[in-house]
Order: C-alpha cells, then sequence, then structure tokens
C-alpha cells in the first residue's frame, strides 16, 4: 500500500457539532488507481486535502486519525518533502497556480522541489511537450479557458514527480477526447492515483478500485424532460469574431435552453463574456432586436445574467443565505420582508443548502458553490441567463434538480444557454445543441 489514512474524523469549525468526515479508514494501492464517489458536498475535496497534508494545516480541526505514506505522517513533513510522496490538484485550478503563465508555473515548481536552475529550462520542455501543451507555455493564464488552465495544472504536477497524486474533479472543464488523452498520461507514470470524479464512465477500463463516501453509487440519466416549444427568436448572433475565434451564426429562441458544446479552449467562456459585453467584437449581437451595443452596462446586466465557470469570483455575501436573499430583495423590492425571507429559503432548500445557510460561500464544494451561483440569478428577473458549465461538480440528482428547475424557468419566458462538456446532459436537457470547433 501507499497512501493510508487512518479512523479520519475532521471538523472545520472546533466548537461544530457537525463532523464533514467520520471516522474514515482506507488504503491506496501502490501504483493503482482509486476512484473517489459521492454526493456534491460529502466531504470529497475536504478528505482530499487531509490527504495531501493541506488540512488541518491550512484550515479546519483533525479530531482524529493520522494520513501516511509508506510509514512517514504526511502531517509532519514539510511542504517541500511532502510533494515527493503526494501531490494534488485543486478542482479550482486558478487557486493552484503562483505565477502569470505555465512556463514561469513550472519553473517555479521545479525550483522548489531543488531543481538546479541550469536544468530547469530543459525539463519543462520535456513536460509540455510529454502532455502536448507547448502552445500554452507563454500563454497569461488570466486568458486561458477553464479546461486549458486544469492541463497546465496537470503539467505541473507531472513536473513533480510525486509517487502518489489526488485529482479533484480533475477534467470538469476538460474535453473527453482531452481527458481521456491525460488519464492515457497518467496510467503510463505508473504513480498510485486518488481521482475524485462523478463522471465515472470517463474513467472506465482505467480504474482499479472505487470507494465512496455515501451510499451513492453512479446512475444513468433515466428521466424524460419535457422541452417544450420555444418561442420566436430572442438573441441572434451574426458574423462574431472575438481575436482570432470565429463563431457559428446563433438564432437562439425565446423560453429556450440552448447547450454550447465544443473542446476546451475553443471559445465557449469568451463568447458568455462577450454576450455580456466585456470583450471588444466584430459582428452584431442584437436582444429582443436591439444591438447590445446600443445597451448601457447596467441595461445589459438587467437583461442578461450569467454564472461565471469559477462561481466563486461572483459572491458578494458573507454567508449563504445571505448570497440568496440579496438577489431575492434586489429583484422583488415591493414584497414583504417576511416573503424574501421564505422565498430565500425555498430556493436554497431546492438545491439541499438550506444546512448551509450560516456558512460562508468559500467553505462550500464547488458544486455546491455552483448551486449557490445558479440560485442567486434565477432569483433575479433577467431575461436571459448564460451558465458556463453549471453541471460539473455535481451528482446525479442535484443534475437532474438544476435542470429540471431551468426548464421550468425556461416555460416561464427565461431564455437560457449553457456551456457543457457533457454530451449527454446537452442532448436530454436542450431544446438545441450548438457546436463551436475548427
Amino acid at each position: 500500500m501507499s497512501l493510508t489514512a487512518k479512523n479520519i474524523t475532521f471538523k472545520y469549525f472546533e466548537n461544530s457539532p457537525r463532523n464533514i468526515i467520520e471516522d474514515f479508514s482506507f488504503s491506496l494501492p501502490k501504483g493503482e488507481i482509486t476512484l473517489l464517489i459521492g454526493k456534491s458536498g460529502s466531504g470529497k475535496s475536504t478528505l482530499a486535502y487531509i490527504l495531501a497534508g493541506l488540512y488541518p494545516e491550512n484550515a479546519g480541526f483533525l479530531v482524529n486519525g493520522e494520513v501516511s505514506f509508506e510509514g512517514k505522517n504526511i502531517h509532519e513533513l514539510t511542504p517541500n518533502k511532502r510533494v515527493a510522496y503526494v501531490s494534488m490538484m485543486f478542482q479550482n485550478a486558478d487557486l493552484q497556480f503562483c505565477m502569470n503563465n505555465l512556463e514561469q508555473e513550472l519553473s517555479f515548481c521545479l525550483e522548489n522541489i531543488g531543481v538546479p536552475e541550469e536544468d530547469r529550462e530543459s525539463k519543462v520542455l520535456e513536460v509540455v511537450e510529454e502532455l502536448n501543451v507547448s502552445h500554452l507555455l507563454g500563454q497569461s493564464f488570466f486568458t486561458m479557458s477553464g479546461g486549458e488552465k486544469q492541463k497546465c495544472a496537470l503539467c505541473c504536477i507531472f513536473a513533480l514527480k510525486s509517487k502518489c497524486i489526488i485529482l479533484d474533479e480533475a477534467f470538469a472543464n476538460v474535453d473527453v477526447e482531452s481527458a481521456k488523452e491525460i488519464i492515457a498520461m497518467i496510467k503510463k507514470m505508473g504513480v498510485s492515483v486518488l481521482a475524485i470524479d462523478h463522471n465515472i464512465k470517463l474513467w472506465e477500463g482505467s480504474y482499479d478500485n472505487i470507494i465512496s463516501l455515501d451510499e451513492s453509487r453512479p446512475k444513468d440519466f433515466d428521466i424524460n424532460p419535457i422541452l417544450h416549444t420555444p418561442g420566436e427568436t430572442f438573441l441572434t448572433i451574426n458574423g462574431l469574431q472575438v481575436r482570432d475565434i470565429i463563431y457559428p451564426d446563433m438564432d437562439i429562441p425565446k423560453s429556450s435552453l440552448t447547450a454550447i458544446v465544443g473542446r476546451s479552449g475553443c471559445g465557449k467562456s469568451t463568447l458568455f463574456q462577450t454576450l455580456i459585453g466585456q470583450n471588444p467584437f466584430k459582428g452584431e449581437i442584437t436582444i429582443d432586436g436591439k444591438n447590445i451595443r446600443k445597451y448601457s452596462k447596467s441595461k445589459l446586466f438587467s437583461k442578461c445574467g450569467i454564472v461565471f465557470q469559477n462561481p466563486s469570483n461572483q459572491f458578494l455575501a458573507l454567508n449563504v443565505y445571505d448570497e440568496i436573499y440579496f438577489s431575492v430583495n434586489r429583484w422583488h423590492k415591493k414584497e414583504t420582508d417576511k416573503w424574501k425571507e421564505e422565498k430565500t429559503m425555498e430556493l436554497l432548500e431546492l438545491f439541499e443548502l438550506g444546512k448551509y445557510r450560516k456558512y460562508s460561500p468559500y467553505l462550500l464544494s464547488q458544486g455546491q458553490q455552483r448551486r449557490l451561483a445558479v440560485l442567486s440569478m434565477i432569483a433575479g428577473n433577467q431575461e436571459i441567463l448564460l451558465l458556463d458549465e453549471p453541471t460539473y461538480g455535481q451528482d446525479y440528482d442535484n443534475i437532474c434538480a438544476m435542470m429540471n428547475l431551468l426548464l421550468e424557468k425556461a416555460k416561464l419566458g427565461l431564455t437560457i444557454v449553457f456551456s457543457t462538456h457533457n454530451q449527454y446532459i446537452a442532448k436530454k436537457f436542450s431544446h438545441e445543441v450548438i457546436r463551436i470547433g475548427d
């Protein structure tokens, strides 16, 4: 065995009656790939941070238990010694980078593990060529798609040559083809891998073991949502070019769900940013027949809401309840305080977030953060809602709850455009699928 956890009990607050992880034990076989599954919010990411030695050093309290690698207590090792044994890729790659681009980041990683300066350049080139991401080497992280950032984070993990790798939803924003390429590279390395992933089919034929933090098991989508007839064209995109990306023309009907698909980095997130006036562009975009260049910023935002790929970038309040109440209060000023309070709790319970109402949004899992961000937008009265990868990090039940709620909102007049790498969700829950690429 390589990585072993014994009787782990962990909580975020010392006086909290609720343990996030309760008396959990397992061993990670040497050189094998193990999948860790469980409902969104069951503690998968928290466990990953504990196994990687980041908790309780940086947050929370390890009430009981020990994590060891080949007999060495992970929590007693300094970070530069610990990384020889175990390294981790976060669910949100933005939290992982210290430098401005991949070349600098890889060099920084190698410096931290003591690689001599004269050897770093050749090792950086070796890693990016092996993973086929040489084209990203000098590009700023701020201009990359979520999928490109995740590929860069994986490059850094490879460069560290750890004996055990922990992947926390590593392929959430990566297209299927790219994800399978990276899985093949991981298998070639022969290291021990713990992969947290809701998309088990992606790993078929590659994983050796599977463990669960709860009673959940993977399901296929066996529901048949009723897709109503949408209205007339509401959003049009003609001759659109943003930088070097040329988009297909789109006529998107009112009261519809439209899925945008395509490889990582093809321009899905860039499209959404452009629709809310964040990018200069050539061509024409109209909402309800009016060119968006004629809208003021405030008027455009009142028409068009967005949930970013990284939802933590848009939270405004200090706790989950206030985040939703802020939106409810902003859009329903004429209602009574009691109505607003009841509406806030109704929305939170809809996405299983009621029990977290006093938590900071930043203490939620990525899947919970995404549901919170979607709720905060749904609480408003915008006519168009843009959702960048709304289902990543979600378990089956929460995907169904979210997509069915969006369908109900669409029936009431909301026009929804969402991006996804999940082809099945795109086909199952949308009126039209538009592919961006080449």
